[in-house]
């Protein structure tokens, strides 16, 4: 049996831009090629769309969505934002609780979408002459005052607002923001403080008005050790937003249901072809539905994979397409599990020059490197040469998830003959 006769592969080959939901027939598209399971509509209804309502107000804040690159993030966001404009568009969701979850929402909207890029511009600047320009295409002028002319923004937010309302009504007026913590993590300490105080400034005016905000950043903003030193200003933010992580089992179950969707038939096959190997792997048996939803892939390589922290791109999703990708015309092995793990992502970031560049992840490549050229070199059972690579490739790509380089933390024999599925002829025997 081929992998390919046991998953219906629909690899994800590229990264979703929030800009693409501007345009009617992607945002469609997008939409429709969205998956979530049924916990994780509850929890966007809990944390997301409770404070977009419109109608039951109880202070309403901004929403941040974390999530790591490649995770759906943007993904989310596009959804999310093309319902609020386009009440039609809720027809193509694929899961049935959240489209009557956000069915208050559908429509009720008019959108503006920002992506920020490699700049210097303050934020206020940024958002304030995205909105002048998204509401002169509306046929709506404003223009907001100098930052050093007014004591705050909210006057001037709640002028721009009524000018809005004069068009629109009682609709909401949605600006949607990615790659958020790139930019702030770029900002000088006093350019900072400012961005920050402008956010909690938009998130204390939200509570009052029609206005709402959703942003996007790649990890939790209020955890992030790159802004420790402006706490206090943080903690303000904070108060007026709230943040939902998309979580492991999030990402596992477009995983499944996406990339890797399977019929009962071939879960049938597939649950009793991993049987087999059950006895040799600690809890594989109590976990085995997990396997078989995710066969070919490991859970451990999503589990590994959202700890890497010196990654600049961690596209899990990409990544695991990429992975299946490469085996799916060949033959599973009917004697070894057949499963591929987190040891398999440190070929991309052997292949990716730009890493290279970044002295830790260099530091890592080269140590490994040396490994690999003695196994190669000199290895004396040749036997189990492949299975001495798979751990170096293991541990290279662990080592990228301790925080830093001089932590002594590993894995033990048992972990990675677990997380790995390692396999030889005489495992059975």
């Amino acid at each position: 049996m081929k992998y390919s006769g046991l998953i219906h592969f629909d690899p994800i080959d590229t990264i979703i831009q929030l800009k693409d939901a501007d345009d009617s027939k992607k945002a469609q598209k997008l939409i429709e090629t969205y998956v979530m399971s049924d916990d994780m509509a509850l929890n966007l209804k809990e944390k997301v769309l409770s404070q977009l309502s419109l109608d039951e107000v109880v202070d309403n804040k901004g929403v941040f969505i974390v999530g790591n690159y490649g995770t759906g993030k943007s993904h989310l966001m596009s959804v999310i934002s093309c319902i609020a404009q386009d009440e039609s568009k809720a027809a193509f969701l694929r899961n049935q609780k959240f489209t009557e979850y956000i069915k208050p929402l559908a429509g009720r909207f008019e959108v503006l979408r920002i992506e920020i890029g490699a700049v210097k511009t303050p934020l206020r600047d940024i958002v304030t002459a995205e909105l002048e320009k998204d509401l002169a295409k509306r046929g709506i002028v404003y223009k907001f005052p100098a930052a050093n002319t007014i004591t705050g923004n909210k006057d001037a937010l709640n002028e721009m607002m009524a000018r809005f309302e004069e068009v629109y009504g009682q609709k909401g007026y949605l600006l949607v923001i990615d790659e958020l913590l790139d930019y702030l993590k770029s900002r000088t300490q006093m350019d900072l403080m400012l961005d920050l105080g402008f956010l909690r400034e938009i998130g204390e005016f939200i509570k009052n008005s029609r206005f709402r905000v959703i942003c996007g950043v790649q990890e939790a903003l209020f955890d992030s050790p790159n802004f420790t030193f402006v706490t206090a200003t943080l903690l303000k933010v904070k108060d007026r937003f709230e943040q939902i992580i998309i979580r492991r089992e999030d990402i596992a179950y477009v995983v499944s249901e996406r990339i890797l969707k399977k019929t009962p038939e071939q879960k049938t096959w597939i649950r009793e072809h991993l049987q087999k190997f059950c006895p040799l792997y600690k809890n594989m048996s109590e976990r085995l539905e997990e396997f078989v939803e995710l066969f070919p892939i490991h859970p451990a390589f999503i589990e590994i994979f959202q700890k890497v922290y010196l990654a600049e791109k961690r596209e899990v999703l990409k990544t695991i397409s990429a992975t299946v990708k490469a085996i799916i015309d060949n033959d599973v092995p009917a004697n070894e599990p057949g499963i591929k793990s987190y040891d398999s992502y440190w070929k991309y970031i052997k292949e990716n020059v730009a890493k290279k560049a970044e002295q830790e992840i260099k530091e890592v490549l080269d140590k490994s490197g040396i490994l690999e050229d003695i196994v190669n070199r000199s290895f004396t059972k040749p036997v189990y040469k492949p299975l001495a690579i798979q751990i170096i490739y293991a541990l290279s790509v662990h080592r990228l998830t301790t925080g830093t380089l001089d932590v002594k933390a590993g894995l033990t024999a048992q972990n990675l003959k677990d997380d790995l599925c390692l396999f030889t002829s005489t495992c059975l025997s």
